[in-house]
């Protein structure tokens, strides 16, 4: 997973790289610890307090079945089929509320997540009914996937906000998901693996980039611009 946290001038604040580790067991990481000496407490990750589902790239809204999780140091990766995000659209509508339209182009698997800002809140979106349903914790979760040739995805989404707000409306990631092809496994992750005891597997790649925007004259983009976040569950 690489990182990329853009400001509102577009200035980049934050880079990382790194493999992302869940640990679902009671045990967490502690059976593993003996065979990969580096992987340990002191690489806990960090919650992103300010983005959406803390900043990591979840395959489903399960975030909160969590209690730790793990980001080892790595290079970064580049995948043949990178996410481009656009926004495409900003408009006051007649009813006062905010509405944003956007273009991604991806792999065949990717997750969006919304998380409107203090004072703000997601009305309707473009999607389903047109009715959002948050997840625990208030943040909005979307799995969408599509063939292997297909046209760029467009999506809108709409918000109510009482006031400008300095810090933006509404913070939004995407993230991709590789499942198969030259992408799935990078070889710092396929290192990893064969140092790992047999009883272990892996699951799921991914590439995050995170986006803010807010009202006025002035978008806010914060970007987690990564090739490819690795995932291991144990």
């Amino acid at each position: 997973m690489n990182r990329r946290f853009h400001d509102l001038d577009g200035n980049l604040v934050k880079s990382d790289s790194g493999i992302w580790i869940n640990g679902f067991d009671y045990n967490g990481i502690s059976h593993i610890t003996p065979h990969v000496p580096e992987i340990n407490d002191t690489i806990r990750t960090p919650c992103e307090e300010w983005a959406p589902f803390c900043g990591l790239p979840w395959i489903l809204p399960v975030h909160f079945m969590f209690r730790k999780n793990w980001y080892l140091p790595a290079s970064e990766i580049f995948p043949a089929s990178p996410i481009h995000f656009k926004v495409l659209t900003k408009e006051l509508t007649p009813w006062n509320s905010v509405r944003l339209s956007f273009e991604v182009s991806g792999p065949s698997h990717m997750s969006l997540y919304i998380r409107p800002h203090e004072g703000s809140a997601l009305s309707t979106w473009s999607l389903g009914d047109g009715t959002p349903v948050a997840s625990v914790g208030g943040d909005y979760f979307v799995f969408y996937s599509h063939g292997l040739q297909a046209t760029p995805w467009h999506f809108w989404i709409e918000l109510t906000a009482s006031e400008k707000h300095s810090d933006g409306i509404v913070s939004l990631a995407i993230a991709a998901h590789y499942f198969f092809g030259e992408d799935q496994k990078s070889p710092q992750l396929c290192a990893l693996l064969e140092r790992l005891p047999n009883w272990t597997f892996s699951s799921g790649m991914f590439r995050l980039h995170l986006v803010e925007v807010q009202t006025g004259h002035q978008e806010r983009f914060l970007y987690h611009e990564g090739s490819q976040t690795l995932e291991r569950a144990s």
